[in-house]
């Protein structure tokens, strides 16, 4: 009998002379593959085509940077604190959860559950995205993916990232009923809430076969070169201290100053 080893991994080896990564040894890799082709390599196990290594990429640029919001300026204070490079990106990509950065990864995982659910009962997107709003209306449950509070209007980095995807025709039945959901909100409440960068991004990362749960990586991944880059530039252009709030900015609401009995 073999005995079990205590690591197991599809992912890649190595030994004294080579190392490959899903079966393709690296050097031909180093060779012949850009980065966002290895994210297939690695995700999936595979080489994609070249449609699909231009909307992955188009996603990743996407949202590499968005100025001074919750990642970057977390990663800013703790870069001035005189925190190590990495660290101070790490702390940036920390705040990504449920509400910064990270409402796709629960839209892919419905998005997917919806489109199976479609095919099997024959029922066309655009009518599946109506029985999805009137359900998630009834129920009072609000969508993730859709609205943000920086771009009421609309996101031209979502239009720019579908512009890509249908320039390859690789716009899939996820991000069609991503889409028509939004129609469907809009005829609803008679009020316009466009799919999020967020979710364009969870959305075209199920139609390019990602399983959800990779959903947060397409955002911290290219978010992490956005962050190096403000805690350089915090690092080196100012003056190592930032200040969070002063005490006029504070609003203390505890208990009246008191003498200890």
């Amino acid at each position: 009998m073999t005995q079990k080893k205590p690591w197991r991994t599809a992912i890649s080896r190595f030994d004294d002379a080579s190392v490959e990564i899903a079966g393709y040894k690296h050097e031909d890799l180093i060779r012949k593959l850009d980065f966002t082709s290895m994210l297939f390599v690695l995700f999936q196990q595979r080489i994609p085509s070249a449609a699909e290594v231009r909307v992955l990429n188009a996603m990743m640029v996407s949202v590499i940077d968005h100025s001074i919001v919750a990642s970057s300026a977390v990663t800013r204070i703790v870069s001035a604190s005189g925190v190590p490079l990495q660290a101070s990106v790490a702390a940036g990509i920390l705040t990504i959860g449920d509400i910064h950065g990270g409402a796709g990864q629960e839209l892919s995982r419905r998005l997917e559950e919806w489109v199976s659910q479609a095919k099997r009962d024959g029922v066309p997107l655009d009518h599946k995205a109506t029985q999805i709003v009137r359900a998630l209306r009834e129920a009072g449950e609000r969508l993730e993916g859709y609205g943000h509070p920086l771009h009421p209007k609309g996101d031209a980095r979502v239009d720019a990232v579908i512009e890509v995807a249908r320039e390859v025709d690789l716009v899939g039945p996820h991000l069609q009923l991503a889409l028509h959901i939004s129609e469907a909100i809009q005829a609803a409440s008679g009020k316009a809430l466009p799919l999020n960068i967020d979710g364009v991004v969870a959305a075209l990362a199920s139609d390019l076969g990602f399983n959800w749960r990779l959903g947060r990586a397409f955002i911290f991944i290219p978010r992490a070169a956005g962050l190096a880059a403000h805690a350089m530039e915090e690092a080196t252009r100012e003056r190592g201290w930032r200040k969070v709030a002063s005490f006029d900015d504070i609003e203390y609401d505890g208990p009246a100053s008191r003498p200890i009995d």
